[in-house]
């Protein structure tokens, strides 16, 4: 029985311990995506634009990093947070960008939180926010845990991370490897850091690190020296949050293994220009095959309509995502684009 397979065994069992951190130990060798300096990507297509066509692009981007920025009109509905007392068992709502407050068997957990109104390296520099959080900070209910797939500025927000820190100061993070010290160097210590294909346990919940084609890095000297990954989450039913990634062959591989999911977070946004986005970030027709691959019954398409990152128009992926579901004669109703503060039962 290879890795993989005992993995899924364990998972699935009422015996499985607290942490699978022990098949990191047991390797005779490093996996394929610990590289020499870095982690790396794995998938046989995976092919990095160079600095040549990356750099006239950023250097036309870089006046929007220091801008005011504008607000932009996306679709909301009003959310007081009086709905979460009701603790129903399946729910998912979208605060903005990757940030989904779930729900699942009277546990509550939040994806990749960012309430900033800029995020970058300094406060005054970097992404503008231009449509506001779904639901305020101060409406959220308790959080018991937090899953984070990489940590950008865009995915692990200094600010938000304290805010819930004293919200909530028992709140556990879920980390990929090499993250931890960020959380550490803030004084913050309940946090677990897995590899790909690792799991650990939350209360009856099992939660596994997946993986995902994407980079890591917050200055200039430290790309890919942290992982990225996406998780799956199981109980009674299954949760599957896509993180951020490029379309790649993992993702059949995660819904083999762990499929199908009764609900899956998939990126669908931040994709042009497509030869330098391509490897790092899917378009909505990528999204939707990766719904399939994933072996999906439900996908709420995220990672849009909060900051401008690229440059597609901020409504288009829900858009093209709706129709990519007609053109693959699959049903609207099962690829959900919600409203900012919209909550969904699953």
């Amino acid at each position: 029985m290879d890795r993989r397979s005992l993995l899924k065994k364990l998972l699935l069992s009422p015996f499985m311990l607290p942490s699978l951190s022990v098949f990191a130990q047991d390797r005779p060798s490093l996996p394929a995506h610990h590289g020499e300096n870095g982690f790396i990507n794995t998938d046989p297509n995976f092919s990095e634009a160079g600095i040549s066509e990356l750099a006239p692009w950023i250097i036309k981007k870089l006046p929007e990093m220091f801008s005011a920025g504008v607000k932009i009109e996306i679709p909301r509905e009003y959310n007081d947070g009086s709905v979460y007392k009701e603790n129903r068992p399946y729910t998912a709502t979208w605060i903005g960008h990757s940030t989904v407050l779930v729900q699942m068997e009277g546990i509550t957990f939040i994806t990749d939180p960012v309430w900033s109104n800029r995020v970058g390296p300094f406060k005054w520099t970097g992404s503008v926010r231009v449509s506001d959080p779904g639901l305020s900070m101060e409406k959220l209910p308790p959080i018991d845990f937090v899953l984070i797939s990489h940590n950008h500025y865009d995915h692990l927000d200094e600010s938000t991370i304290e805010d819930i820190v004293d919200r909530n100061p028992k709140v556990k993070f879920f980390v990929p490897l090499r993250v931890r010290d960020w959380f550490e160097e803030r004084g913050i210590r309940n946090v677990e850091e897995l590899d790909w294909w690792e799991g650990a346990t939350f209360n009856g919940l099992k939660i596994v690190c997946t993986p995902a084609q994407h980079f890591s890095g917050r200055w200039l000297n430290d790309k890919n020296q942290t992982l990225w990954c996406s998780y799956a989450v199981f109980g009674k039913k299954r949760f599957y949050f896509g993180g951020d990634s490029g379309y790649c062959s993992h993702f059949k591989d995660i819904g083999k293994s762990f499929g199908p999911f009764d609900l899956a977070l998939i990126p669908i946004g931040a994709y042009e220009p497509r030869r330098l986005m391509s490897p790092v970030h899917m378009n909505p027709d990528e999204a939707v095959e990766t719904f399939i691959d994933v072996r999906a019954k439900k996908m709420i398409g995220i990672h849009w309509g909060t900051f401008v990152l690229t440059d597609e128009p901020m409504d288009l992926p829900p858009k093209r995502m709706a129709e990519v579901a007609v053109e693959k004669q699959l049903s609207k109703d099962d690829l959900w684009a919600l409203k900012l503060g919209e909550m969904r039962e699953w």
